[in-house]
């Protein structure tokens, strides 16, 4: 693994997160590899004792696509929060097919239109990437959480 690697996929995760705290809802499907894609949001205790069934999940593009497509078009209704994603201790590992493995803290904090900041979402990524035409995208993001209470039924992406 070269160190260029390993800015290359920071830098992909500073990018998804700026989309995210930026609100360009419509960027968000372009992290993911448009043949095959796999996007879901697990509870830390289900992920720990091996059982499947994600909080949320898309598994193809379309899915992906649809995922933000009522935030695109302003029409999801939500408790409209501005959102801050802080992603660090990210680790890289180029495997032997070519394949791009990575894992990563997240912190998501919210602050409300009066200005009242709370944590949103404690956790962390594991991701599947690949490299198509020069860029890194997700072929799969596995979005574990830690925490218990999550606000806003998840419209905004993680």
């Amino acid at each position: 693994m070269t160190a260029s690697l390993q800015q290359r996929v920071e830098r992909f995760n500073f990018d998804y997160a700026d989309a995210l705290n930026q609100r360009r809802f419509a960027e968000w499907p372009e992290s993911f590899a448009a043949d095959a894609c796999d996007y879901r949001v697990v509870s830390r205790e289900n992920h720990d004792a091996g059982l499947p069934a994600p909080l949320m999940g898309c598994y193809t593009p379309g899915m992906v696509k649809d995922r933000v497509s009522m935030l695109i078009k302003e029409t999801l209704t939500y408790r409209q929060m501005y959102l801050r994603h802080y992603i660090t201790n990210v680790r890289v590992n180029e495997e032997l097919d070519g394949t791009i493995t990575a894992s990563a803290n997240l912190l998501v904090m919210q602050s409300d239109l009066e200005g009242n900041s709370s944590i949103y979402i404690v956790g962390c990524y594991e991701d599947t990437m690949v490299e198509i035409d020069g860029q890194l995208k997700l072929r799969k993001r596995l979005v574990i959480v830690d925490s218990f209470s999550i606000d806003n039924m998840l419209a905004v992406p993680l």
